[in-house]
C-alpha cells in the first residue's frame, strides 16, 4: 500500500478498513453466480428477486403467478434489469427501507420513477405511508420498518470495535420479529389492504436484503389467504438460497475487519434468515391473539370484506 502512497497510519484506521472490505465484497460478490429456482427472476442488480407465486392453499386453491414479487433493493439495477422489469408491469411497489436507507441507496425503477424525497431521520420510524408520485404507472409506496437496535451504522460500528457480545446479533433478530408483531401492525395491514385494492397488481415488496422485514410483510400476506404455516416458513428460509454467497463473504470480512476480535459465526445471523427467527414473530401472534385469524382482523384491522378481496386477486 506505501508504494500507492497510502500513509501506514490511514491504512490502520476503521474508516480504510471498511473502504477495503466494501471494495473486496463487491468485486467477490459481483463474481458469483446466482443459484437457479422457478419463482426467481434473474436479475444483475438483485439478488433476492422471486415470484411469490404457486404455493398451495388449506383449501386447495394456489397463489398466481406473476402477481406479487418479493425482493432486495433495487439499487444496482443494469438497463437490462429495468427493461426486464418492465416486462413484470408492476402497478405497485411497497418499499420497508427507513428514510435514510432510501437516501443512501435509492432504487431505479423503470421509466425514471423517483425516489422518495426523505425529509425524516433514519433513527425515526414512519408512521404512516407515504405515497411517492411516479413518471410511469408505477406508484411507490414507502412504509419504513425501522428496528433501531439493528441500524446498520451502529451493527458496523460494534463490528469493527470488537465490541459484540456472544450471541447478540441471533437475540436481536429473535427480538426484532417479536417486534414486528406488535410495533409494525399499521404498515402490515397498509400492505395487505393494499394488495386487496383494484389495479394494484402485480405489486413487489421490498427492503434492503429482501429477507427480514420483506420476509415477514410476504409470511403475513400468505397466511391472510390461508398458505400453511410450514409453506410459510419454507418460502421466508429460500432467501437463504440466494444470499448464502454473500453471507459467507461478508461474515468472514467482518470477522477481518475487526481484526479476528468478532468471529464470522457471531455475524453470519445478521446475513441469513433462520427459522427460529419468524416462529419467533408467530409465536408472538400467537401469544398474543390466539390465532393468525384474530390478529388480521384484531391486530391488522383486515376486515372480511377486505380478505375476500384479496383471496380473489391473489389466488386460483
Amino acid at each position: 500500500m506505501a508504494q500507492l502512497g497510502i500513509p501506514k497510519k490511514a491504512m490502520q484506521t476503521p474508516a480504510f478498513l471498511r473502504k477495503c472490505l466494501l471494495a473486496v465484497t463487491a468485486f467477490l460478490v459481483g463474481c458469483s453466480g446466482q443459484p437457479r429456482h422457478p419463482n426467481h427472476v434473474q436479475l444483475s442488480g438483485t439478488s433476492n428477486f422471486r415470484d411469490v407465486g404457486g404455493y398451495l392453499t388449506t383449501d386447495g386453491k394456489r397463489v398466481r403467478k406473476g402477481v406479487l414479487y418479493r425482493s432486495d433493493q433495487l439499487t444496482n439495477l443494469s438497463r437490462n434489469d429495468l427493461a426486464a422489469l418492465s416486462e413484470l408491469g408492476l402497478s405497485r411497489v411497497y418499499d420497508l427501507r427507513s428514510d435514510g436507507e432510501r437516501y443512501a441507496r435509492p432504487n431505479r425503477l423503470p421509466n425514471g420513477v423517483p425516489p422518495s424525497d426523505p425529509t425524516g431521520n433514519s433513527s425515526e420510524r414512519e408512521v404512516r405511508p407515504t405515497k411517492v408520485p411516479a413518471q410511469s404507472e408505477i406508484e411507490v409506496v414507502n412504509l419504513a420498518v425501522y428496528y433501531a437496535p439493528l441500524d446498520r451504522g451502529v451493527t458496523r460500528r460494534k463490528i469493527v470495535d470488537g465490541e459484540v457480545e456472544p450471541g447478540e446479533f441471533r437475540r436481536l433478530l429473535v427480538e426484532q420479529n417479536r417486534a414486528f408483531v406488535t410495533d409494525y401492525r399499521e404498515q402490515w395491514a397498509t400492505v395487505i389492504k393494499g394488495l386487496a385494492e383494484a389495479d394494484s397488481l402485480p405489486s413487489l415488496i421490498h427492503c434492503a436484503e429482501g429477507k427480514d422485514r420483506t420476509g415477514f410483510a410476504v409470511a403475513m400476506v400468505l397466511l391472510a389467504v390461508g398458505v400453511p404455516e410450514e409453506t410459510v416458513i419454507q418460502d421466508y428460509l429460500l432467501s437463504n438460497r440466494f444470499l448464502e454467497q454473500r453471507a459467507s463473504t461478508l461474515s468472514r470480512l467482518a470477522a477481518v475487519g475487526s481484526r479476528f476480535r468478532v468471529p464470522a459465526s457471531e455475524v453470519r445471523p445478521l446475513l441469513e434468515v433462520r427459522r427460529e427467527y419468524l416462529e419467533a414473530g408467530l409465536g408472538t401472534i400467537k401469544e398474543i391473539y390466539g390465532s393468525y385469524d384474530r390478529y388480521l382482523r384484531d391486530g391488522l384491522q383486515i376486515d372480511d370484506a377486505t380478505l375476500t378481496k384479496l383471496k380473489a386477486r391473489l389466488l386460483e
